[in-house]
């Protein structure tokens, strides 16, 4: 027979206390003594990363955010056109409102005649006017920063279906003394 040739170890009577002293030894550094900690935050950026795609998917996209209301009936088409980012002036029963800042208000289809320049009869409405060439120079100002933003004179007017004629012809003068020439109506689709 081929002789044994392995040696043994023979291991201290204290082996299993000294090995239950290194693990406590162990354990009193990494909860609060000795040195500093190892934060592992792959899960935490994991998370980040999905919530930031879930935000980012349910932003609202849409230029044109409206809210129909008791004050708002917005009349319907099959029209399948998309909205585009332009200035808004809302038109309801009781108030005219551009890019939800209220401008002034509407009583029975009419603008008072102390916020009309020239009377009861004026088709320029002074507030909103001013509103409008507001956003005439905020626009002008980001073109001048910003190649890609052009002003291209496009009003898109959000009108209740009950509002006098009178009333658009006023709206849509007072816009074209600000420097809109184009107009676009926005309606609820009702089709499909």
């Amino acid at each position: 027979m081929a002789e044994d040739k392995r040696t043994y170890e023979y291991l201290p009577d204290n082996y299993e206390e000294e090995v239950l002293m290194a693990k406590k030894r162990a354990n009193k550094g990494h909860k609060g003594g000795g040195g500093p900690q190892r934060v592992n935050i792959n899960s935490l950026m994991d998370i980040l990363t999905i919530m930031l795609v879930f935000l980012l998917k349910s932003y609202a996209t849409d230029p044109i955010n409206i809210t129909p209301g008791p004050d708002l009936d917005i009349p319907r088409s099959t029209s399948m056109l998309q909205p585009a980012a332009t200035v808004t002036v809302t038109v309801a029963k009781s108030s005219i409102v551009v890019d939800n800042e209220p401008v002034t208000v509407v009583k029975d289809g009419k603008v008072e005649a102390s916020q009309k320049r020239g009377g009861e009869d004026a088709y320029f409405i002074i507030p909103l006017n001013k509103i409008l060439v507001e956003a005439v120079e905020k626009k002008r100002r980001l073109e001048a920063i910003n190649p890609t933003v052009k002003f291209d004179g496009v009003c898109t007017i959000v009108m209740d279906k009950e509002i006098p004629y009178r009333l658009l012809t006023e709206v849509m003068y007072t816009a074209g003394q600000a420097e809109f020439s184009n107009f676009k109506f926005a309606t609820v689709s009702s089709a499909g």
